[in-house]
């Protein structure tokens, strides 16, 4: 069957959500989301936005990416199962490439998740991973460190752990978190106290439920007073979303002041879920 490649209309709308619901799993069910990206990035530029169509006029598959000033980006690209293996993803990220030696653009870069040997064939070398891990909360004991003691963050806490982390840049980051999470769930960001008579702060931690899966709940921000507290801080997080029937809790790497090996010893393990996985930072220079 002969394929070619096009550029995107706003027609493809209705082609590229059914096709991204039967090609991404974590995408399926969840159709208002690349509605969303479609109509977002439509909008600001249809330079780098391609499909795939077969003899019959269907569409087979899209890529939708950017050109940008000095560079280019991928941001997802599909084939329908039925046409995979047939060269369509070699053809859509063809035509990207293409666009972007017309532009003067010397370099085009994405992420993937489980496609790294596709891109390395294609001429892609990876340039970064990014090491996420899941701990597994449901049907498991998951205890409150010993001498700890985990509660949401008050409006009034704010100040106090200002001094309490002292880097006013730390502070921003931690408060940005914060206010992420109060959008959608409050309770997931909290202070880690000593159960001593002083009551003395261990740290902070801001989860943020996975907005494919409400089930995960990944750490957005974490700071120990002392470095050698973090993965008690850590672990008073995974017991409030154990009490609070989340079934897993996903970190990225590095984590400061947690090792890996550490993680791993306490049953933390690679996390595969099509949703939350170790990710690569692909790029090739054209």
């Amino acid at each position: 069957m002969d394929y070619t490649i096009r550029q995107m209309e706003p027609r493809d709308l209705v082609d590229v959500v059914r096709l991204s619901n039967q090609a991404f799993l974590e995408t399926a069910r969840h159709t208002w989301k690349m509605g969303q990206r479609f109509a977002d990035r439509m909008r600001k530029s249809r330079d780098a936005l391609f499909i795939a169509e077969a003899g019959d006029a269907r569409v087979v598959g899209f890529a939708i990416g950017q050109c940008d000033g000095s560079r280019a980006s991928l941001s997802w690209i599909a084939v329908h199962p039925d046409h995979a293996g047939k060269g369509i993803g070699g053809m859509l990220l063809g035509a990207l490439e293409d666009r972007a030696r017309d532009k003067g653009i010397s370099f085009v870069e994405t992420g993937t998740p489980f496609a790294r040997s596709f891109y390395e064939k294609k001429g892609y070398r990876c340039v970064g991973v990014r090491t996420s891990l899941l701990k597994e909360l449901a049907g498991a004991a998951i205890p409150l460190p010993c001498g700890a003691r985990v509660r949401p963050v008050m409006l009034d806490d704010l100040s106090t752990t200002l001094g309490l982390i002292g880097d006013e840049d730390e502070w921003l980051r931690f408060i940005h978190a914060h206010s992420t999470a109060v959008e959608r769930d409050p309770d997931l960001s909290v202070l880690v106290e000593s159960d001593a008579g002083n009551r003395g702060l261990l740290g902070v931690a801001v989860g943020r439920k996975n907005t494919t899966c409400e089930e995960l709940i990944a750490l957005s921000y974490m700071h120990a007073l002392d470095g050698s507290n973090a993965l008690d801080v850590l672990n008073a997080l995974a017991y409030l979303c154990s009490c609070r029937g989340h079934r897993w809790l996903g970190v990225s790497l590095p984590l400061r002041g947690v090792d890996e090996k550490a993680l791993r010893a306490c049953g933390w393990q690679d996390a595969t879920l099509p949703f939350y996985c170790t990710s690569y930072s692909m790029q090739k220079r054209l």
